[in-house]
């Protein structure tokens, strides 16, 4: 038995479509179709078909169906990851994670000096920290005082 996750395929979502691979006895006859199970997308709620053979397919409204390309379980771990960054309301946490996701060696208050320094005359940054500040930016603004 194994999970397995399949990228979903509606425009511009980044979601998953997750579920346990495990070896059913009796698949279900839905719509003239066997099926074992029918797991949703991760982010847009999109129900898909999990059918004999381990193939993901969505179906369009005339009934067609479009195979789903496959994901490895640790891209799905990864935007997992992303969307706790995202999701996330307090500004300070929100930096913490963006670091701590992005491997990075900074502290949170690190990130702020360098972000207020860079507001008040825009000069050389890492690679790293400008991807902190470039990525942070409504965050730091909520940390970082607008006189400073």
């Amino acid at each position: 038995m194994a999970i397995e996750a399949h990228r979903c395929n509606v425009t511009d979502c980044k979601g998953f479509i997750v579920f346990e691979n495990a070896d059913f006895d009796k698949p279900e006859v839905v719509d003239g179709m066997y099926q074992y199970t029918a797991p949703r997308c991760t982010e847009c709620e999109k129900e898909y078909k999990v059918v004999p053979h381990y193939i993901v397919i969505s179906l369009d409204e005339y009934g067609d169906m479009e195979h789903v390309e496959s994901a490895c379980i640790t891209e799905y771990e990864r935007r997992a990851k992303e969307r706790k960054i995202e999701e996330e309301t307090d500004p300070w946490e929100r930096v913490r994670k963006f670091i701590e996701f992005s491997g990075y060696t900074y502290s949170v208050n690190d990130v702020i000096y360098a972000y207020a320094d860079y507001r008040q005359e825009p000069r050389y940054l890492s690679h790293s920290m400008k991807d902190c500040i470039d990525n942070l930016k409504e965050s730091l603004d909520k940390l970082v005082p607008f006189g400073m």
